[in-house]
């Protein structure tokens, strides 16, 4: 039967439980017929299968209770320990250029629509248009999900506001997440240990990922007493004595709270090129304010041209969609399985991309159709890794993601 060791729970196969059981048959008699075909052989095969299937039952209990191995509903289970959260998806973000009379506003809770898809878009607070008319403003997709915005497509005001006259998008939007897969899950677990703690970057990580809707974060601090160049200390030319936040998603007004909650007293929150900065109130002693400086990861398109062979003509008409799919969950790391042991969390903020990993998402598409193969493929119009900074994340969406077919 299946036992527990050192090593784990050690799990007996339906052939062990069939030899072990026709051994105490023939303990009682040796001549004892046992032929799959007679019922005593019958009535074995049965237990065995039976017995097997109990021993899997109990080692799914068993792995229920290790973070490493339980999945679905076990692993939120064990989660919820730590106070993690399986995400359900997180919105793609956008900036919007709304233009209007000066010192207009644009509402708290604004929808407004894509032209080409009817996908609506939120605005998580209220902003004034500016004296030559126009103001940036962030804004979420409604629904959670890699949710597309090209550029100029979002133009449909949905929310009537006095004094706004249009809006459009000068960029793509950031793509969202879907569901939390159980890789993802156990990632967040683990930075989510060191939450309760303080004056820990493990702490202040954990607190900003229970930030709902933030997809990445990065912390880094320069220890020294100088803003000179440390490739050990202080590799990114940080301030004297500064902490760098860098998170991806999430309202401001969330991030900054989180990052308030673990700040230590007197350090100072530096700049790395696209700082967001919001005064906080403490809930406990109003009268405590501060201003909290964190950042915004500055994004890099990535423009993937892929071209492929079909001899056999195998292909389906839809390939391209296929690895465009491919290629978003790819990047966001919903794609491969833990197991896979390969790039199973996706890019991250200041990771670079090989280029020898983006034939993985094609391969895990075309990999049906034994005769297709990639004749060209380049990133960025070149061959070669794509190098993101310190500072930076690399984005991607499906319009930059081109297939055609040799």
């Amino acid at each position: 039967m299946a036992q527990l060791t050192p090593q784990g729970y050690k799990l007996n196969t339906q052939n062990d439980w069939f030899s072990d059981e026709r051994e105490l048959y023939l303990e009682i008699d040796p001549n004892w017929n046992l032929d799959p075909s007679t019922p005593d052989g019958l009535k074995i095969a049965h237990d065995a299968e039976v017995f097997s299937a109990l021993d899997e039952t109990l080692q799914q209990a068993y792995n229920s209770k290790d973070p490493d191995k339980a999945r679905g509903v076990d692993l939120d289970i064990i989660s919820s320990i730590t106070g993690t959260r399986r995400s359900l998806g997180t919105p793609s973000t956008i900036n919007l250029i709304f233009s209007g009379v000066a010192g207009s506003q644009v509402l708290q809770d604004a929808i407004v629509e894509s032209a080409s898809t009817g996908q609506r878009w939120i605005i998580p607070q209220s902003y004034t248009v500016g004296p030559g008319g126009t103001v940036l403003v962030p804004a979420r997709a409604v629904s959670n999900g890699p949710i597309q915005a090209e550029i100029g497509t979002i133009t449909r005001i949905i929310t009537t506001m006095t004094g706004i006259t249009g809006v459009t998008n000068l960029a793509v939007a950031t793509p969202g997440t879907d569901v939390e897969s159980n890789a993802q899950l156990r990632i967040k677990r683990k930075a989510a240990v060191g939450r309760p703690g303080n004056n820990q970057i493990g702490s202040l990580l954990g607190e900003l990922y229970a930030v709902d809707g933030v997809r990445r974060a990065r912390v880094y601090e320069n220890v020294t007493n100088s803003a000179t160049l440390d490739a050990t200390f202080n590799p990114h030319e940080l301030p004297p004595h500064s902490i760098a936040v860098i998170v991806d998603g999430g309202d401001d007004d969330d991030v900054a709270f989180a990052f308030y909650t673990k700040k230590n007293p007197g350090v100072f929150m530096a700049d790395t090129g696209d700082e967001v900065d919001v005064l906080v109130t403490d809930p406990d002693y109003p009268t405590n304010t501060q201003t909290i400086r964190f950042n915004r990861p500055t994004y890099i398109d990535m423009e993937v041209v892929i071209e492929l062979t079909d001899p056999a003509d195998e292909l389906p008409e839809d390939i391209q969609d296929q690895i465009r799919e491919a290629f978003l969950e790819f990047a966001n790391g919903s794609m491969t399985s833990p197991s896979c042991g390969f790039r199973n969390r996706g890019f991250d903020i200041g990771e670079s991309v090989p280029f020898s990993s983006l034939y993985t998402p094609i391969n895990h598409v075309i990999e049906p159709y034994g005769n297709a193969y990639v004749s060209t493929l380049t990133v960025n119009e070149d061959t070669v890794n794509q190098v993101i900074e310190y500072n930076e994340l690399s984005r991607w969406t499906e319009s930059n993601i081109t297939v055609t077919i040799a």
